[in-house]
């Protein structure tokens, strides 16, 4: 959490009447981990536990993912621009890959969706590779553009609303998703070297025609991998006002601060964000090593204990050929992995890098899923073979 919001009109205690209009509203306490750890409180004027029927979402219940049996240890490449769009926000979205910490998917809808979305099962960890679209949740409204990682606490209601379809890649945090604590001093503040710090970051605006309005509201709710569509006849969101420090928010690749060294720096250096077994980072444009004898192309590496995923955003990446905008390569771990042949020798006297890319690394093993095949471009492992002249 990034600190401390407060929004419309709240009373000056907590737990105590709060009348608007002559009518008596109701606190609701948001937490994080029972009552002990970040919480928010809101002040609706209608019960939060006012559903008027509850049912099975069965259009959703298709992303259940479907493992893949007996595949090869080896690199693979997974082409996003492959997905068509399909569906909404719920629906269409692609889980590629998976264990028991996370869900590691995309995600390109077809159309907004009316309904409001709440995952009981995890943080959300949203990144809006292509495209512009306003999300609309509990806390308030967020504009995002490209670049921006969002994310979304656990259960939290939202939705997405857009004029032409969006691509986004998602992770779904079971075990909860946070800034690196070693980024923050013990009174919770960012500190002076850390990659951002709280004015980076964009926070929920107040949201007029969700907030005030009488209308039905749908909610989507999932829980142990199942889904569920809950009606109100009033209006879930309607309140006037709310505080505290749980909320979504968003970072734009463009407001990281990235690092760079004497010779080359391992990828913890771009760090940005954390949750159980798995770890962010953000790869972005920057100098490059400035050892007049430095190779500024990562180096070849068996990280024996992570699996790897890295989304590529834009540039020309010096690592790597056959790979383009939207490119997913996954190297398991078990297997070294580094630089193409001839990008090792290739990137000595380079001065600076262009390029962009999101990486997720796990520290279990990643099951891949029947979606990814669809994606898979079956040629890369042999991008590696040396050319024999």
């Amino acid at each position: 959490m990034i600190g401390y919001l407060r929004a419309g009109d709240i009373p000056s205690k907590r737990h105590i009447a709060h009348y608007v209009g002559g009518q008596l509203l109701n606190e609701y306490c948001f937490t994080r981990e029972g009552f002990d750890q970040p919480f928010s409180t809101l002040y609706l004027f209608n019960p939060p536990t006012g559903e008027t029927s509850a049912e099975i979402y069965s259009e959703a219940c298709g992303s259940k993912p479907a493992k893949r049996d007996n595949l090869p240890l080896r690199r693979r490449h997974f082409k996003s621009g492959l997905l068509l769009p399909s569906g909404d926000f719920i629906t269409g979205r692609k889980i590629l890959t998976f264990n028991e910490d996370l869900n590691y998917g995309l995600c390109h809808p077809l159309k907004s969706g009316e309904a409001f979305f709440a995952n009981n099962d995890a943080d959300e960890l949203f990144f809006l590779f292509k495209g512009a679209m306003e999300m609309q949740s509990l806390f308030g409204k967020l504009s995002l553009t490209a670049g921006d990682y969002l994310i979304v606490p656990r259960s939290c209601p939202y939705r997405f609303n857009f004029a032409s379809p969006p691509q986004l890649l998602f992770v779904e945090a079971r075990n909860g998703l946070q800034v690196p604590p070693a980024f923050l001093n013990g009174a919770g503040q960012f500190k002076m070297d850390a990659p951002y710090s709280e004015r980076s970051f964009k926070t929920p605006e107040w949201d007029g025609p969700l907030f005030e309005k009488e209308s039905p509201t749908a909610i989507v709710r999932k829980r142990q991998g199942s889904f569920t569509k809950t009606l109100y006849k009033n209006n879930y969101f309607r309140m006037s006002g709310w505080d505290g420090n749980v909320y979504p928010c968003a970072l734009n690749l463009k407001d990281i601060l990235p690092k760079t060294g004497r010779t080359h720096l391992p990828p913890s250096s771009h760090l940005t964000f954390i949750g159980k077994g798995f770890a962010v980072m953000s790869f972005l444009p920057r100098l490059l090593d400035y050892d007049k004898e430095a190779v500024p192309c990562p180096f070849y590496h068996s990280s024996v204990n992570c699996d790897e995923l890295l989304f590529y955003v834009s540039g020309q990446f010096t690592s790597r050929k056959t790979v383009g905008q939207g490119s997913i390569s996954f190297h398991p771990s078990g297997i070294p992995h580094g630089p193409h042949p001839g990008a090792y020798k290739g990137s000595i006297g380079l001065k600076e890098t262009r390029e962009e890319a999101v990486m997720v690394d796990t520290f279990a093993p990643l099951t891949l899923t029947e979606e990814s095949a669809v994606l898979e471009d079956p040629d890369y492992p042999n991008s590696w073979k040396e050319e024999v002249p």
